[in-house]
This record gives C-alpha cells, structure tokens and sequence, in this order.
C-alpha cells in the first residue's frame, strides 16, 4: 500500500496496516472506502508520474547510488501521499464518479437540473448555458423595479417581461450600443419607426424573409435609462400588440401574440422567448 485509509497527513508511505484498514472502513462507510482507495490508486499513478520524470532526468554517477534512488523513491512515496489527501489532481474524485456510475447507470440521465433547464433558454438567448445560470438572478434583480411597474399596466407577470428583455439581449450581455459606444439602454429591440422623435442607433441585426435569414442594418432606440426603456416598451405592446395584455403568467400565450402580431421575424420567436421565461421562473421560484 501507498497510504492508509485514515486520511491523515502523518501517515507514513509503507503502511502494512493500510489494507486492513481499508477493509474495516468499506464495512462501515463503502462511500469513504470508495473515495480512500481512489486516492491511493491517484497516488499510485502519481507516483509513477514522478518515477518516469526522475528516469528521464540526467544523472551524474559521483552523486548516485542504489541507496540514493531507494530514498529518493521513498520520498517520492510520501510526497504523492500528501498531495493524494490534499485533493491530489483530480484523479481520485473521476475515479469515484465512475464507480457511482457503475452502481447507479441511473446517474447519467442526472444531470444538474439548474444547468438542464437553462440549455433551451441558453440557445434562445445566444450565450452559453452556464451564463444563463449565473446571470438569471442578476439580471432580474438589477430590472425587478422597472419591470414591475411595466408588467403592472400590461397586466403580465414581471418575470416574463424580465424573460423578453433577457432575449432580445443576451441576458445583458449583448446590449444595442449608440454611435460613442455606450449603452442604449434598448433591453427589448425597440426599432426607431419613423414617429420616434427620439435618439437612434444604427445596428447590423439578423432578420427572416421568406424564412431565410438575412443581415440588415436597422435603426434602433436609444434611451437615457432603463426604467424610459420600460415605459416606451409598455406604451408601445398595448397599442400594437393588445392580444399581449392581460396574459398574466402565461409566457406561451404572451410570446404568441408578439410573433402573431409581428415583433420578430424568427419563425421561432414565441418558443424562444417562452423557454426562456420558464427557465427564469425556476431560478427565481
């Protein structure tokens, strides 16, 4: 053996008693067994690591003898023990999520629900599924304010207005810049039609005609701030898109009347935009 079980960092590299040892916690605790042999067998390769790197370095003969190389490998011994207990490389913890698997094959359907949920919404919004994940609540925290008073006068659930913004955005992180490069504050791809009387930005954006997608440069909306961007986007769904008011929680039947009415081109938009309201509503339940 290479280490004890007991993962104590006086444990000595050439402990006869490690097996028993071993045996004795497999009996009362087979998880800590599993883990305490993984880390022997990480220390084994280790060990092996460090042999094949001491092999392959030049030797000076006046400076070597085989009671030098026994202590030399005893020493590497204790060092690949020590670093084993201390977390090691990794080995040991791949080692026993293999063993799980093999107990449980169940296991690999199991993958984190936060991350699961987040992969349709990730796609929808264009970044990847663990920014969806850690930028879910912070996106709805930083908009909760403007939201509520938007959703208030439409009759929707906040979340799926947060959902909308979300989309059209990259959760934030793909905001429509003005000419000086600074924020437009446009969270919901309000493009300037000709009654807009106020600053506008021009955006190279993708758009489906005939339902083939094609790049464009349109003219979008500056605001001065996000809470004008909720106002100017609340007037606008309840005199264009009134099937949209009133919906309540109900992201699917939201989403519809904006594509029935004509806010996007993508043929997809309503399945975007509802999956991404429901994977907001998971993290924020």
């Amino acid at each position: 053996m290479i280490s004890s079980a007991n993962p104590s960092s006086n444990d000595l590299a050439i402990d006869v008693r490690g097996v028993d040892s071993l045996r004795q916690l497999a009996r009362k605790d087979p998880n800590k067994a599993a883990l305490a042999v993984a880390r022997e067998f990480e220390a084994l390769l280790t060990s092996q690591m460090l042999k094949s790197m001491r092999e392959a370095t030049p030797k000076y003969d006046e400076m070597e003898s085989g009671t030098a190389d026994m202590f030399r490998g005893m020493h590497d011994q204790q060092l690949t023990q020590m670093w084993s207990k201390q977390g090691g490389v990794g080995f040991a913890e791949s080692i026993v999520r293999q063993i799980e698997l093999q107990r449980d094959p169940s296991l690999y359907q199991k993958p984190s629900p936060s991350f699961h949920n987040s992969l349709p919404a990730a796609k929808a919004a264009g970044i990847s599924a663990k920014d969806a994940v850690l930028s879910g609540d912070s996106f709805a925290s930083k908009l909760a304010s403007h939201a509520e008073g938007a959703a208030a006068s439409l009759g929707v659930s906040p979340h799926v207005l947060v959902a909308h913004a979300a989309l059209e955005s990259g959760w934030g992180k793909k905001p429509i810049k003005d000419a000086a490069g600074a924020d437009s504050h446009n969270l919901f791809g309000i493009k300037a039609t000709k009654d807009w009387k106020g600053k506008t930005s021009d955006i190279t954006t993708t758009e489906f005609v005939g339902g083939q997608a094609q790049k464009r440069v349109e003219s979008f909306r500056v605001y001065d701030s996000y809470a004008d961007a909720f106002n100017d986007y609340a007037s606008l769904i309840k005199r264009r898109y009134s099937d949209a008011v009133g919906q309540g929680a109900n992201a699917q039947g939201y989403a519809k009347a904006l594509q029935s009415g004509g806010y996007a081109t993508d043929p997809q938009y309503a399945n975007k935009l509802a999956q991404v309201a429901e994977q907001l509503r998971r993290q924020l339940a």
